[in-house]
């Protein structure tokens, strides 16, 4: 696998991306439109990953291409990029800096890189299952820290008791130091960089997915659907310190 290759592709990639979605950033003007599953989207969103494909058409055009806003290419190919050009289009929208651009490569269905750039507060993570960096400095999940002063993330709380188990989540509040909704790709930002212990989305695609799975396990971290199983093959996903994982599981799955 080439890291570096990759990781140098989607620098460059990313910093044109910024100039297609920031001008719309904090825009009176954005319009945000509802589609059929009810999730938003705005031009911001659709200009982003048209970028994102053209680039990858022409640099790897025997590659497979999975994103939220046009769909799947070249489906039967071994190598597959997955693009969400915006995660967390509502917190864009509202005009909140904790969105990111994710880009992953997947090789027969497991991510073997990915990488997710925050525009608005000008950082990048990027990873291989093996190490993390963020502006190529390595970065690293925390260590040693009980669960009772451990920071809790996720994105939306209504979302809990919807798709998971509401009161379980109630208990693994009670033991931790607190709860806050720094979510979407951000909450995970903060895991890997060792600045929160427990990020978790009871319900995700797989483009909200696929990337955080090399740089979460690049900066040490364990990241698994909600019962504890490959996040690459879920709908879910949880994302700890390595020795916090087994006592959230734990609790969640009770």
């Amino acid at each position: 696998m080439r890291f570096e290759e990759f990781d140098a592709f989607t620098q460059k990639l990313c910093k044109e991306t910024e100039r297609a979605i920031l001008p719309y950033f904090e825009d009176p003007e954005l319009e945000v439109i509802a589609k059929s599953d009810d999730t938003p989207v705005t031009e911001a969103d659709r200009a982003a990953e048209r970028m994102i494909r053209d680039a990858i058409e022409t640099l790897y055009p025997e590659h497979g291409i999975s994103g939220e806003e046009y769909g799947v290419s070249n489906q039967a190919a071994d190598y597959q990029w997955v693009v969400d050009p915006i995660d967390g289009t509502k917190s864009f929208a509202a005009g909140s800096p904790l969105f990111g651009t994710m880009i992953a490569l997947l090789k027969d269905g497991e991510p073997l890189y990915g990488c997710i750039n925050y525009p608005a507060i000008g950082h990048r993570l990027s990873g291989d299952n093996q190490s993390a960096y963020r502006e190529g400095k390595p970065i690293s999940a925390r260590s040693g820290r009980p669960l009772e002063d451990a920071i809790v993330l996720t994105t939306d709380l209504q979302n809990v008791a919807k798709y998971q188990n509401g009161q379980n989540f109630d208990e693994l509040l009670a033991k931790t130091r607190f709860c806050r909704t720094w979510g979407d790709c951000f909450g995970y930002y903060l895991v890997a960089t060792g600045k929160a212990d427990i990020m978790l989305d009871p319900i995700l695609n797989p483009w909200d997915i696929m990337a955080l799975v090399p740089i979460l396990r690049g900066a040490g971290a364990v990241i698994t659907d909600w019962q504890g199983a490959n996040p690459a093959k879920g709908e879910s996903c949880i994302a700890t310190n390595a020795d916090l994982h087994e006592s959230v599981m734990r609790i969640l799955n009770a």
